[in-house]
């Protein structure tokens, strides 16, 4: 009975250890606004920092971070952790480990990432819809995560948060589809999370270490394995007094 127990207990800490290895291998980064944004957006309540804003992610230089988060401030200087999620693993599974996730789903996420894309590479047309300036994809991606309810979006920010939906839907499917492909998209959501906390930030082409990640993994399965001969042993040296 007692081998038996033994012999449980190691294989539930295996499987511990395989499900608690996504956790610990989630990246979390330092991000550092610098204070600097590519142009404003205006409604009623004021002028607002908007497109691409200036940033260093763990110390070094960044093509920019893109606000998806119209409610929360940062200030210049200030410095934050967040989670690092490369937009190509979401799913429906991990979505709502994000900022919006809960409310706006992985559609909304594939609808923002449209825009932060189109941001990035400095595109002005979607679809029939031209002449965008980074302020209208500012205001309409900030009127996606809002679910609609930012006041003060312009005709054509409002005609391309349409375009957007309407392209995908609700389609979760077709939504993940194309977040797949995205491998050079990174969404940074702070942690923790709350009210008063920064904002969520996107970035591209971010660089993660990983070696900590591989030791992590070489040590948790070297324990798996020493756990599993000292078993192995046991059983037989038990076998030998028996006999």
């Amino acid at each position: 009975m007692n081998i038996k127990v033994g012999r449980l207990a190691a294989m539930g800490a295996a499987m511990l250890l395989c499900f608690g290895l996504p956790a610990f291998g989630q990246t979390v980064v330092s991000v550092d606004f610098t204070g600097g944004y590519s142009t404003t957006w205006s409604n009623w309540g004021g002028d607002y920092g908007a497109g691409i804003y200036t940033g260093t992610i763990n110390g070094a230089s960044s093509p920019g971070i893109i606000c998806d988060d119209f409610n929360d401030n940062v200030t210049s200087g200030e410095t934050w952790n967040a989670h690092a999620f490369e937009a190509s693993s979401l799913t429906s599974g991990n979505i709502g480990e994000t900022l919006f996730g809960n409310t706006i789903g992985i559609t909304g996420y594939a609808e923002v990432a449209t825009l932060v894309s189109m941001m990035f590479s400095g595109s002005s047309t979607y679809g029939s819809i031209s002449g965008i300036t980074q302020a209208e994809l500012s205001s309409a991606i900030w009127d996606i995560t809002l679910g609609g309810t930012l006041q003060g979006l312009d005709w054509k920010a409002k005609a391309l948060v349409a375009a957007v939906e309407l392209a995908f839907n609700g389609n979760s499917a077709a939504a993940q589809a194309y977040l797949s492909t995205l491998t050079n998209l990174w969404i940074l959501t702070p942690t923790p999370l709350g009210p008063g906390e920064p904002q969520e930030m996107w970035t591209e082409n971010l660089s993660v270490p990983e070696g900590g990640a591989a030791l992590l993994y070489l040590l948790l399965g070297g324990l798996s394995c020493f756990g599993a001969m000292f078993i192995k042993s046991r059983d037989q040296s038990r076998g030998r007094l028996t006999a």
